[in-house]
């Protein structure tokens, strides 16, 4: 078995990812729109830009995915009053619905993957993980 920190995060990550994939589809949500919901949630109304910044995704992306949340009525986007060519994206009752789901759900999930953990030990996973985060953010293939 290939026990590489990149190969084992990918693998975490992709179970994860394939544990949550039936929710998300019941939720009528595609890849990477719950983390935009969930953010909108937290901060309120945002622009793409704000979302894209915090998510460290590409703008365009995040252009697409909330056209989709629109259409399918989990956002609305206004015009942002300071910055006229900018819209402001915020959730609507369906969003916020949705959010509370997910966020239920990801408590679950994550009960299951610190399975086996003690407090301390789950606490400290978080902060390595928060660590390998905050060294990769600017970094480059040498």
């Amino acid at each position: 078995m290939d026990l590489s920190l990149s190969r084992l995060l990918f693998r975490a990550s992709h179970r994860k990812n394939k544990i949550m994939q039936p929710i998300r589809e019941e939720l009528g949500l595609g890849r990477g729109q719950p983390r935009i919901l969930t953010y909108l949630s937290q901060h309120g109304a945002s622009t793409q830009n704000d979302i894209a910044a915090y998510l460290d995704i590409d703008p365009a992306a995040v252009s697409r995915m909330t056209e989709i949340l629109r259409k399918n009525g989990f956002l609305t986007r206004t015009a942002d009053e300071e910055c006229r060519r900018s819209n402001r994206l915020e959730l609507t009752d369906k969003g916020r619905k949705a959010v509370e789901i997910w966020e239920s759900e990801i408590m679950i999930v994550e009960k299951r993957l610190l399975s086996g953990f003690s407090d301390d030990e789950a606490r400290l996973l978080k902060e390595y993980l928060v660590r390998l985060i905050e060294n990769m953010q600017g970094a480059r293939h040498e």
